[in-house]
């Protein structure tokens, strides 16, 4: 089969994980012996090029400004851009010669975040069935995350995203990374032209270099019991609720690393915490992390759609306490009640991180509790899957048709 993968970024461009995973798949289809390709954004010049099996077309962005210089601009000329990239045709043009130049079999599109959905008119008008997944919520939020400055988002996010609503109506076939996630895309009316069978739930690939089956976690004898959280540094994430359960706990033998980057300044939290055994080291390799802490903590306020961070944890043999938020309790299990808390309430999280103080390290999961994760997460695994999507989508296309 030939798979054509569409995406904003593509590595080495990483902004967080979508395009990590887009990589992982578009890979592990091409280990399978299929033809792949994938198509992203990029600063310059129209380039293709070849990356690890894949051939990368990338396509100039075609907005005001490059993503990654999001930072020195203004709010208003932020808001201008996000508004008028609903817009962008000339994006759409660039996705147009990929398509003739590469002919997929089948069009497969992730997260759309700088992504105009033009792109979508341009598959369909050149007959090729659309697969798209959701691993965010940029189709009904400006931001992607449905969560601004502490509060839902409202007007704003209707305004900078109405042009994106009557175009989903081109896709053959939805996924979605966590089943609330596509339960909420549901429930605003987007994909109802879908039947259930071309709705599905597919978890993310998901790897650490290193943290194979045979991997041996490194004893952590005589070091302090430490909370760990990886991730961008920010309200919506939950942060600050790890900092104000801190502030509960007893002191004792213990500590908290919060590893990662600020959207904006740093300095609101490392103000909060003042006074109690948290650091922040700034960015840090996954394996180094977490081989560092005992339990990882995902607070996540907003629905976080499935958290590549817990995957991760899970395969580095570190145990995950996280809020009842998206996707979280997918891989946590509803179950485990004692480690899943109320988004928000740090009185929760306290009391799940001194649940896990009283247990100590030599009580804590192991492998066994994590092995169906990282089952359904391995890249194979989530290729084949998807490889079954496409096809069931392929044969839908041919019986309307018939």
């Amino acid at each position: 089969m030939r798979i054509l993968h569409l995406g904003m970024l593509y590595p080495p461009h990483i902004l967080g994980g979508a395009e990590r995973s887009m990589a992982m798949l578009a890979e592990a289809q091409t280990a399978l012996g299929h033809d792949v390709a994938a198509a992203c954004t990029t600063p310059g010049e129209f380039v293709v090029e070849t990356r690890n099996g894949v051939q990368v077309f990338r396509m100039p962005h075609e907005t005001r400004f490059w993503a990654e210089e999001w930072p020195q601009h203004n709010k208003l000329e932020r808001g201008w851009r996000k508004f008028t990239q609903q817009f962008n045709y000339r994006l759409a043009k660039h996705f147009t010669r990929v398509i003739e130049t590469f002919a997929p079999d089948i069009v497969h599109t992730h997260s759309l975040v700088d992504v105009s959905t033009t792109v979508w008119r341009a598959a369909a008008q050149l007959g090729k069935p659309i697969v798209h997944t959701l691993r965010d919520y940029d189709l009904l939020c400006a931001d992607a995350s449905m969560y601004h400055e502490g509060q839902p988002c409202g007007v704003r996010c209707r305004a900078m995203t109405f042009a994106k609503a009557p175009r989903h109506r081109l896709v053959d076939g939805v996924a979605a990374v966590g089943r609330e996630t596509l339960d909420i895309h549901l429930r605003q009316g987007f994909f109802a032209h879908l039947p259930p069978r071309l709705q599905r739930v597919i978890w993310n690939p998901a790897i650490v270099e290193g943290a194979g089956e045979n991997y041996v976690r490194p004893r952590r004898d005589g070091q302090p019991f430490t909370f760990g959280y990886l991730g961008r540094i920010n309200e919506e994430k939950g942060v600050g609720t790890l900092i104000e359960a801190a502030r509960l706990l007893a002191p004792g033998e213990w500590r908290v690393v919060i590893a990662g980057k600020a959207n904006n300044s740093l300095d609101p939290f490392v103000a909060q915490a003042e006074g109690l055994p948290i650091s922040f080291p700034g960015f840090v390799e996954p394996r180094a992390f977490f081989e560092s802490i005992d339990v990882l903590v995902v607070p996540s306020i907003w629905a976080e759609p499935l958290p590549r961070t817990i995957l991760e944890s899970y395969a580095m043999r570190v145990p995950a306490i996280g809020a009842r938020s998206g996707g979280i309790p997918d891989l946590i299990g509803t179950q485990n009640s004692e480690w899943l808390f109320t988004p928000g309430s740090a009185e929760e999280l306290a009391a799940s991180m001194r649940q896990a103080l009283q247990r100590g390290r030599a009580d804590l999961a192991t492998l066994d509790h994590f092995s169906p994760v990282l089952r359904e997460t391995r890249p194979d695994i989530v290729a084949h899957r998807y490889l079954d999507f496409y096809n069931e989508v392929l044969a839908s296309r041919q019986a309307r048709a018939a």
